[in-house]
């Protein structure tokens, strides 16, 4: 059994969760209030997929158009969606990105509901359950995160999208070893088994999904 990481998001995270993991994922985020440079972003990719191997691009934007542009112009990395505005989640889902981040970022509820957890499964998008947020929150916003968290991850085993467990680490300090995002899991409702496939069988699924796209 492999341990992969999906989403690492600097150069120093990308180096500690080398130590832990047999496949790492490097994540470039993108804010996008228009549409990017594509030739700049292409030539941006292939360098971070010539030093790290496996790329994804996280896309975070307001505008749910964008995402199908990236997904267009962009063939040689994994897309990536940011949780957090339903409008752009949705479309993200119907259009088939690789990965929805956290839907309940940021958000006063889960940002994820039956009808998208049923069309995630249909569309084979994978729901990434995030660390990072819930190191950086409050007490107070930590229940909450987890609470929203529960009720997303109830949605995924009962319609059976992917999903993987991932730190989205930004500094080393952030990274954490498989054991500890399993324990995450299991916080979350997942038994030891799915916990594993949400480090395993899944992201390499998803890898295999690249490799063969």
């Amino acid at each position: 059994m492999k341990w992969v990481e999906m989403d690492i998001r600097s150069e120093e995270a990308y180096g500690k969760a080398k130590e832990w993991y047999d496949e790492v994922v490097f994540t470039k985020k993108v804010y996008l209030k228009d549409s990017p440079n594509f030739d700049e972003l292409k030539h941006e990719v292939r360098g971070l997929s010539e030093r790290y191997g496996k790329v994804a691009l996280l896309i975070v934007t307001e505008k749910p158009s964008l995402v199908r542009e990236v997904q267009r112009r962009i063939s040689n990395a994994l897309i990536y969606v940011q949780g957090g505005n339903l409008r752009v989640v949705r479309f993200a889902i119907e259009n088939r990105v690789d990965a929805v981040i956290a839907p309940e970022y940021r958000r006063k509820d889960s940002g994820f509901d039956h009808v998208l957890a049923r069309l995630a499964a249909k569309n084979n998008v994978a729901i990434g359950f995030s660390l990072a947020p819930l190191l950086r929150a409050t007490p107070y916003e930590r229940a909450n995160i987890l609470k929203f968290m529960m009720k997303n991850w109830q949605l995924v085993e009962k319609y059976k999208a992917p999903r993987f467990l991932t730190s989205s680490a930004e500094s080393k300090w952030e990274v954490r070893s498989p054991r500890d995002l399993m324990s995450l899991g299991i916080s979350i409702g997942m038994e030891i088994p799915q916990a594993k496939a949400s480090l395993s069988f899944y992201p390499e699924r998803m890898l295999k999904k690249v490799e063969t796209g």
